[in-house]
This record gives structure tokens, sequence and C-alpha cells, in this order.
């Protein structure tokens, strides 16, 4: 308490400096925490500028995580140990929403789209009663679904729970609840949502140091980033942040129709589902545009080669030249000379069929044999 201001933070900081460069910031902050509500407590304030405040640096596990690809994560679903813990992982992984966010799911947010039949893609209203972090960005709700896979793990996990626990839902019951037989029933926290996923990850073979909750949902962006239609705006929309600048009073949040629209062209199946069939599709009628332009191309220099022959002339064009004469055009003068052919043709079949050419025929003969 004889320290004077000065002294007491540069204290602070020493010690502060001390416990970061040992690698442990959390113990930097307890004690910079700590020793501010000392001496707030006995009516002094210590203050810090912006320049002297801690800077520590980035978290380790940054560097050692591990994004689990669209295989990794329906083996860690497949080997999670319950319908519970599936429909955890899946649920993460498709909707892209806060670890925080689906512990409070609730009953009514998804029943009426899974009863009696499933409505995938299963649509979420996301608010800040279930995600907090959207009064942050100042967002009233965003909105993001679940694919077919998802939901029926999701109404898997339903239906055990009603017929184990005898469970008669109600709208506000939440989704998710402790399976511990000490606090069973209690709904789920983070904690026990790390759990889920540390156990999933380490019987798919994955290294459980290097995943946790908030890496499914960068599996979910990783996803979306690889659909080479969905636009930018779309990809942060279902992700729940808030569009910079004047791109969030263009982007419209109440088409709800077009955003599961492009939700769909997504690739969420394991065996490609229809984002991957529609991608194959688009390849196969690319390829067969260009197999007709091609030959397009190639009766345009036929057309004009007969053209030409008729005329008795040759042809000094580049193909690309060729290329740009209206199809149309040449079409309608290869009919014409068609036409045209076809009645010289049909004319001299009529001379050689009169009584005057086959007399005249025969008369000819004779004097070439004299």
């Amino acid at each position: 308490m004889k320290l004077s201001d000065l002294q007491a933070k540069n204290l602070i900081k020493r010690v502060c400096q001390f416990y970061i460069q040992q690698g442990k910031p959390a113990y930097a902050r307890v004690v910079s925490i700590a020793m501010r509500g000392f001496y707030e407590s006995h009516d002094r304030e210590i203050k810090f500028k912006r320049t002297e405040r801690l800077r520590s640096p980035r978290l380790k596990k940054i560097n050692i995580e591990h994004i689990p690809t669209q295989a990794e994560v329906y083996r860690m679903a497949d080997l999670a140990g319950s319908l519970r813990n599936r429909a955890i992982i899946l649920c993460l992984y498709e909707s892209g929403v806060r670890p925080n966010c689906l512990c409070n799911w609730n009953y009514g947010l998804v029943a009426d789209q899974l009863y009696p039949e499933i409505g995938a893609p299963v649509q979420l209203k996301i608010t800040p009663d279930l995600d907090t972090k959207l009064s942050l960005y100042g967002l009233p709700y965003y909105i993001t679904f679940v694919g077919d896979e998802s939901a029926r793990a999701l109404k898997d996990h339903l239906e055990e729970r009603k017929k184990r626990q005898n469970w008669n839902p109600r709208p506000g019951d939440r989704v998710f609840v402790t399976a511990s037989s000490a606090s069973r029933g209690k709904p789920l926290e983070l904690s026990g949502v790390w759990e889920v996923v540390k156990f999933a990850a380490k019987q798919a073979g994955l290294d459980p140091k290097t995943i946790w909750p908030k890496v499914l949902r960068k599996s979910f962006r990783k996803t979306l980033n690889a659909t080479e239609t969905l636009d930018e705006d779309t990809k942060e929309a279902l992700m729940g942040h808030r569009l910079p600048g004047s791109r969030g009073n263009y982007f419209d949040y109440h088409d709800i129709d077009e955003v599961r629209e492009k939700y769909l062209r997504v690739n969420w199946g394991r065996e490609g589902g229809n984002g991957g069939k529609l991608k194959e599709l688009e390849e196969a009628n690319k390829d067969l545009g260009e197999r007709v332009s091609s030959l397009e191309n190639r009766n345009k220099e036929l057309m004009i080669y007969m053209l030409a022959g008729k005329a008795g002339i040759v042809p000094l064009a580049s193909s690309e030249q060729i290329q740009r004469i209206p199809t149309e055009d040449l079409e309608r003068a290869l009919a014409n000379h068609v036409t045209h052919t076809g009645r010289d043709a049909m004319q001299n079949n009529a001379k050689e069929t009169s009584p005057m050419y086959k007399l005249g025929k025969t008369v000819g003969r004779k004097i070439r044999s004299k």
C-alpha cells in the first residue's frame, strides 16, 4: 500500500510479463485482475493506458488444431457411442452453430419439421436466446439448416429419449440433456459437448488434442467454401455473421426459400449428396456443349467447301473466320444449292427418257458403228 500508483503498475506489469514469458497468459490475467481488485477495495484505482495493456500471444491450440474432413466427421459420428452423441456431432457439423447454441436447442425449435415426417433440410431460426453472441453483432436472428442425415439422427435421439425415459416433450424442453446417472436429464452444458467431441475424435483415430467443438464449425465453413456456386454473403449469413458495410443492407435475410435452395447445393452427404451429383451433371453438360459446338463448326466447314466446290473456287477463309459465319445463313445457302441441284437432275432425267432423246441416241450409235 505504500507504493505509488506508478510503482504499483510497474510491479503488476513485471509479474504479468514473467508469467507470459513462461507461457502462462491465464496466470498473468488472474494476477492483473486480482491486483486491481485489491487496490479498488482500498479506494485506489490503478489504470492502464492502451499501450500498457498486457499483450499475450495467441493460444497454442490454434497452431495444432485439425479441421476434420467430411469423411472424418461422419466417422466420428458413427463411433460417437450413442444416438445422442451421434446427433450432437452431425448437428454441429451440418448447421455450423456455435457449441453453446447447440446446448440451448429446445424441442419446439425442430418438432414441427421432424414429425410426423422429416422435412429436410430442417430450418433453424437462431435467436439471441439460443446464441448469446448474436447480441454482440446486433443481429435479431439468423437462419441455418441441418441436412437429411442430421435430421434423422436427431429424430432417432428424441425417439430413444421418449421410450427410455418416458419423456413427454414440451416445446421448451432441451433437446440435449446429460446422460450420466448422477445428473441424468439436466440440460447439457458446454463441457459435456467437449467430452462428446473429444471421445468421438479418439474413437475415430484422430488426436483429441487437436479437435474441440469449434473445429466442427470450421468444418461447416470448409464445406461451404468447397461449393463453387455459393456466394460469400450467403456463407456469412449461414455462419451467423453480420455482413460488413452496405452488404448487409442489400442482403435479403427474409428470403428463406433462396437460402434453403443454396444450402441444398452443398454436398452434405457422405456418398456425395445432391451437390456432388449436380456437379457431375454440370460437368457432363459442359462437355456435351463443347462437343456440340465442335460438330457445329465442322459442319460449317463442310458446307463452305461443298458450296465452294459447286462454284469452282477454293475457300481461303481461316477456321476462325468460318466459325464466325452464322450457321443459319450457311444452312439456307446449302438448302438452295440442294434444291437447284435436284431440279437440274430431274430435268436431265426427263430429257433422257423422252422419245426424241432415245431416237437421237440410237442414230448416234449407228453412225459411230459405220
